[in-house]
């Protein structure tokens, strides 16, 4: 299984959707997915995080700089361990 360092937001540890995929050894796009398919249940600020591309323009480019996000990301979606928890239980049924 990979590694991959944590991104720090909001005062938690994070991943976004793209280290989700990597760690996991998914094919790029299936933790967007499981997102989609479980966003409804998930809350916004305790399990996961949406920046905004424009509001967040530079932090969005640092992350892509360092690889931690996909290159195509646009606005930004980071989980939160509530939130990966959840994803990963969506995956296993």
């Amino acid at each position: 299984m990979a590694s991959v360092d944590p991104i720090p937001f909001a005062g938690e540890q994070t991943l976004s959707l793209r280290q989700i995929d990597e760690l996991n050894g998914l094919a790029k796009g299936s933790s967007f997915r499981l997102f989609k398919t479980c966003e409804e249940e998930l809350v916004e600020g305790r399990d996961f995080h949406w920046l905004n591309a424009e509001l967040h323009a530079g932090f969005i480019d640092q992350l892509k700089r360092e690889g931690r996000i996909y290159a195509t990301t646009r606005n930004l979606v980071l989980l939160t361990r509530s939130g990966y928890e959840q994803i990963r239980i969506r995956s296993r049924s």
